[in-house]
């Protein structure tokens, strides 16, 4: 896949992912889903461990299979639309990593091109209040990544700046190698103005994911 594109969303105010659910009491350490239907025509399973004291019931929808005093491991059912879970073996693309923590979902993933990762963030929209980009590169043969080539006219100088830095210093990285001071700081504005410019420039990066033909 040597035009794949690598590409991180994080996904708030989804109200029927039991994943996400689970991380508002629960630190969740890791969550798998191998996209099978559940053979009901109801969803897809999938399983994550929590950092628990052996709660036998923490949803109604995930089912304790596993654990001990310290952790458990839930089988949890993602419903058709309902949870973007399942949303990445829809559309083929593999999973790099799945995250839950505080109500927060990130998806990241790797996709053939731009089409599929639109198709990707329209359906996570569909069962989400809020989409948000964290990283679009393009992954190379090298095990490097690069940007996607974007239309620079759609953002301003600043925004532009804002957003190449952040990737730059490692901002979008999982554990983060920067924090939002550090990027703001090396660009010479303050942490409410670097999260003004990247609120937007991310913003137009969906506009031109969703819109573009």
């Amino acid at each position: 896949m040597e035009s794949a594109v690598h590409v991180e969303i994080s996904v708030t105010g989804i109200d029927r992912c039991p994943a996400a659910l689970l991380s508002t009491d629960f630190e969740v350490e890791s969550i798998t889903t191998d996209g099978r239907s559940t053979g009901t025509g109801d969803g897809r399973i999938g399983e994550l461990t929590l950092r628990t004291t052996g709660s036998s019931q923490a949803d109604e929808r995930a089912e304790r299979i596993a654990g001990d005093e310290e952790k458990s491991i839930y089988r949890f059912r993602n419903e058709d639309g309902d949870c973007p879970c399942g949303t990445l073996s829809d559309h083929g693309c593999p999973a790099r990593e799945i995250r839950a923590d505080a109500g927060t979902l990130t998806l990241s993933f790797l996709a053939p091109g731009l089409p599929t990762v639109r198709s990707v963030v329209e359906d996570v929209r569909s069962c989400a209040r809020n989409v948000r980009v964290r990283r679009l590169t393009q992954a190379l043969p090298d095990g490097d990544d690069t940007f996607v080539p974007i239309n620079r006219a759609a953002f301003t100088d600043r925004q532009y700046e804002v957003l190449r830095a952040a990737h730059e210093m490692g901002y979008f990285d999982h554990p983060k190698r920067t924090t939002a001071a550090d990027v703001a700081d090396s660009l010479d504005i303050s942490v409410a103005t670097f999260s003004e410019h990247l609120a937007v420039a991310q913003e137009k990066l969906l506009d031109q994911l969703l819109t573009a033909s």
